[in-house]
C-alpha cells in the first residue's frame, strides 16, 4: 500500500494522494465501528457553525472553488470538554485511545486508519495518571504548535506526566518546547493504561484559530515591544526546505531578489534559528512568506501586512485564520502557478501600496 500511494503521489500529486488515502482510512473507520472496535467522535458533537469571515486580497488559491476572496472561520457548535476524564485508557505508541476493547476517536491522537485500528493495544504497563492530547494530525510542526502545545500550555500547570506518541515525541522541536514550558513528558514506546487519563480536547475545529486564541498565542510567541520599521520586509524562504507532508515549490529564488532589491531581510526557513528570528523581528511591517509552519516563529513580530505565497497542488487555510487571529488585516495570497511575470507584478505594486484591510482594497489588485 505504501509503494502504491508514493507512486501516486508521483503522478497525480500530494493533494490527489492526501484525498485518497483519507477514503481509503474511511472504510476501514466504518468496517472497524460496524465490527463494534471503533467508536467515531458523535456527529452531533461535530456540528458546526460560522463565527465570522475572513476576506483577503491577491489570488484565490485553487482550492477554494468558487473563487472566492474570503473564508469562513468555522467552529463548534458545542465546545469539547478543555479536559476530559478518563478511567483505565489505554494509549498506543500510534496514539490510539482504547476503552474496554474499543478505539474512541475521541480519545486518540490523530484520526485513526488501519495500522492504528490493527494495533497492539495489550499494555506493557500500568500507571495511576497522566495526560493525553486528543488530535486529528501529527505530522507536522504546525500540527504540533496547533493540536498539542496549544491544548497543553492551556491547560497549565499539569499535575501528572503527559504522554505522546512515539512518531511525535522524536522531533526535536517537541523535546525543546516542552522543555522550556517545564512539562514533565513521556513517549509511548510500548501499549499503556493509564488507571485515572486526562485527556486534552480540541478546543478548535481544525485550523480555525478563533480571534480568543490571540491571548494563548502570545503566551507562546510574546508580542514585540517595538514597532516595525515603516518599509521593513522580511521573506520566509522554504528554497531548501521538505515538507513533512508534501513536496511543494515556491518561486524562492525570484521573490528573495525582490525583497533584497528593497532592502529587506531573507530567512531561508530550513536553516534560520531562533536568534535569526528574533533579529529580524523589527525590519517586519511586511511579512512574505511560502505557505508553511515556519510562521508560527513570527506570532509576536509587529507585523502590518502578510503576503503568503501559494503552490496550485497544495495549500489550506490554516495561516490565513492564524494571521486574522493575531490581528492582522491586510493579507494577500498570491498563486505561484500563474509564474514568475504575475508574481513580480504582484509584490512590486504591493510594495508601492499603503497598508490596508482588504475591503478597502482598490480594485487593482484583487
Amino acid at each position: 500500500m505504501k509503494s502504491t500511494l508514493n507512486l501516486l503521489h508521483a503522478v497525480a500529486g500530494p493533494t490527489t494522494v492526501a484525498v485518497l488515502r483519507g477514503a481509503v482510512g474511511e472504510v476501514w473507520r466504518r468496517i472497524f465501528a460496524v465490527a463494534g472496535a471503533y467508536q467515531p467522535i458523535p456527529g452531533d458533537e461535530q456540528v458546526l457553525i460560522c463565527t465570522d469571515v475572513i476576506r483577503f486580497k491577491g489570488d484565490a488559491p485553487l482550492q477554494i472553488r468558487s473563487g472566492a476572496h474570503e473564508q469562513s472561520r468555522m467552529a463548534f457548535r458545542s465546545a469539547p470538554p478543555q479536559c476530559e476524564n478518563v478511567e483505565n485508557l489505554v494509549t498506543t505508541p500510534l496514539g490510539g485511545g482504547w476503552l474496554s476493547g474499543k478505539l474512541h476517536q475521541r480519545y486518540s491522537a490523530g484520526v485513526p486508519g488501519i495500522r492504528m485500528l490493527t494495533e497492539d493495544r495489550t499494555p506493557k504497563r500500568i500507571i495511576d495518571s497522566g495526560y493525553v492530547v486528543q488530535s486529528a494530525h501529527h505530522d507536522t510542526y504546525g500540527d504540533w504548535v496547533s493540536e498539542y502545545l496549544c491544548p497543553v500550555v492551556r491547560a497549565l500547570p499539569l499535575n501528572a506526566p503527559l504522554f505522546l506518541p512515539r512518531r511525535l515525541s522524536a522531533q526535536g522541536y517537541v523535546r525543546r518546547d516542552l522543555k522550556e514550558w517545564g512539562v514533565d513528558w513521556k513517549p509511548v514506546e510500548h501499549p499503556l493504561q493509564i488507571t485515572h487519563a486526562k485527556v486534552l480536547r480540541q478546543q478548535k475545529y481544525f485550523v480555525h484559530f478563533p480571534r480568543e486564541d490571540a491571548a494563548l498565542l502570545h503566551r507562546l510567541w510574546p508580542r514585540s515591544a517595538k514597532p516595525a520599521r515603516p518599509g521593513g520586509i522580511v521573506y520566509l524562504s522554504r528554497r531548501g526546505d521538505l515538507s513533512q507532508v508534501a513536496h511543494r515549490t515556491y518561486p524562492s529564488a525570484l521573490i528573495e531578489a525582490l525583497v533584497e532589491a528593497r532592502g529587506g531581510r531573507i530567512l531561508l526557513t530550513a536553516t534560520a534559528s531562533k536568534a535569526d528570528y528574533e533579529m529580524a523581528a523589527e525590519f517586519s511591517e511586511t511579512l512574505i512568506f511560502d505557505h508553511g509552519s515556519a510562521i508560527y516563529n513570527t506570532i509576536g513580530w509587529p507585523v502590518r501586512r502578510i503576503v503568503e505565497i501559494v503552490n496550485d497542488g497544495w495549500w489550506n487555510n490554516a495561516f490565513l485564520m492564524l494571521a486574522d487571529a493575531i490581528g492582522i488585516q491586510d493579507i494577500t495570497l498570491l498563486r505561484a502557478g500563474l509564474g514568475d511575470a504575475h508574481i513580480r507584478k504582484r509584490l512590486e505594486t504591493l510594495f508601492n501600496s499603503p497598508i490596508v484591510a482588504p475591503v478597502e482594497f482598490s480594485e487593482g489588485l484583487k
